[in-house]
């Protein structure tokens, strides 16, 4: 399924390609945002010709991080679009096979992880990356903000008011959550990207993990950063 994001937007949710949601971002940019779960590519794909969006018409894929269900789909996307593959230098090598994927550092997380970890990295080809990024670099009309946390490599992407926020938080209403913190390699670095995103401004965040959230989202992670201190980890 996919669907636009207001009724003048470029930015369309694709849902369908597993746990994880996958946007795409027409003119100027024609970008993917995350590449879903292992087999996951004639879902996307086919949603993406449901608004008129050819395969080779993709210029490139960005990815928050290294996760499989955010890059199971990515072999088989680049080989039918051809598209650019970029993602945080921190997390290149993970992406590229490299070096192996890190489970969170407390024993619960380190469990489910093996378990989701192993069941996905069984099908998920590594791909090169085409072009590594860092906090502040622009890709088309996109800001990187290099959150890390959730991984070393995380990041968020903003362009105009809209947040694309991966991993970092759940969207969740009537109030933002951390992500489980079994799924999360460092806490309070994770926590500290939080607070480092509730200084930014947006309407809208655009959650891997929640539905899209469209109105006044800043304010809802300012929130969440305020009571981050007052928290377990």
């Amino acid at each position: 399924m996919i669907y636009q994001i207001g009724d003048k937007s470029s930015i369309y949710c694709i849902e369908g390609a597993g746990q994880a949601r996958v946007y795409y971002v027409g003119a100027p940019d024609f970008t993917l945002i995350d590449a879903g779960m292992p087999g996951k590519a004639d879902q996307i794909i086919s949603a993406l010709a449901q608004i008129g969006v050819q395969p080779l018409q993709v210029k490139r894929i960005i990815l928050t991080h290294h996760h499989w269900d955010h890059v199971g789909s990515l072999w088989e996307l680049k080989k039918r679009t051809g598209a650019e593959i970029i993602a945080h230098a921190r997390d290149a090598d993970y992406i590229t096979g490299r070096r192996p994927r890190r489970a969170p550092r407390r024993l619960p997380g380190r469990v489910m992880y093996s378990i989701m970890g192993l069941v996905g990295a069984r099908n998920v080809s590594t791909v090169d990356v085409d072009r590594q990024v860092s906090d502040g670099d622009t890709i088309g009309t996109f800001t990187v903000v290099h959150t890390p946390g959730h991984t070393p490599g995380h990041i968020c992407l903003l362009r105009g008011d809209s947040l694309f926020s991966g991993d970092l938080l759940l969207a969740t209403s009537p109030s933002f959550r951390e992500t489980p913190h079994m799924f999360t390699a460092d806490v309070p670095t994770s926590r500290a990207s939080i607070r480092k995103v509730a200084g930014l401004e947006f309407q809208a965040i655009l959650s891997s993990h929640s539905p899209p959230y469209v109105f006044r989202a800043s304010e809802r992670v300012r929130a969440l950063a305020s009571k981050l201190g007052t928290l377990p980890e």
